[in-house]
């Protein structure tokens, strides 16, 4: 039996070694989690605030809040792009018009504007996602829950408003996360539209 213990050990031992010497090497895309908003004094942040990666990595946002508090993931490389939550339209037609359900309770918002009235409406860049490319002329809407490749050129990209699961708002859009790929190095910061208080910065190197 000596002989024989002898005889297996060796080559079990052998094995062994060869096995934990070899670097064991998974081939997968690395990505980093951040929570927008939170519970309790983390209502209002970015969780973490800081996140550093390599180009080709990604990053998905999430909405853990348990109250139906939204907040979004935008990057704004040009100030002058910043959405306003709604823009006055002039109108030339009588303000019932505007009315889909004439019985409902509602009523446009219309002001005067040196003698020109305008319809507030909202604005659809502010709610939806949406990137605006390097010329500023071209917007293209997201699906929901997009997962968009960043270039860095983008005067605008934003995830649009983020809900916690389940807690949209009837008729809202449920969106949920929002991931991003970072082809290039670079710094890239970021903030929420609705609380333009919560920034954030993520760097690719």
């Amino acid at each position: 039996m000596r002989v024989i213990f002898k005889a297996i050990s060796i080559p079990a031992i052998a094995i062994v070694f060869a096995i934990t010497c070899v670097p064991f090497v998974v081939h997968a895309s690395n990505s980093v989690m951040v929570d927008v908003g939170g519970n309790g004094s983390s209502w209002s942040s970015f969780t973490p605030q800081n996140v550093e990666i390599k180009a080709g990595d990604s990053v998905t946002w999430r909405n853990p809040m348990t109250v139906s508090e939204p907040h979004t993931v935008t990057f704004l490389k040009d100030q002058s792009f910043y959405p306003p939550p709604a823009v006055p339209m002039p109108i030339t037609f009588n303000s019932t018009d505007l009315k889909a359900d004439p019985d409902a309770n509602i009523d446009p918002l219309i002001i005067n504007q040196n003698g020109t009235k305008s319809v507030i409406v909202d604005n659809a860049r502010h709610y939806n996602p949406v990137s605006i490319d390097s010329s500023g002329k071209n917007a293209t809407y997201l699906p929901l829950n997009a997962n968009y490749t960043l270039t860095g050129t983008e005067k605008f990209v934003s995830s649009g408003w983020m809900w916690p699961d389940g807690l949209a708002p009837l008729g809202a859009p449920p969106i949920k996360t929002f991931s991003v790929i970072f082809e290039n190095a670079g710094k890239y910061d970021y903030l929420c539209v609705i609380h333009p208080w919560m920034t954030g910065t993520v760097i690719v190197n």
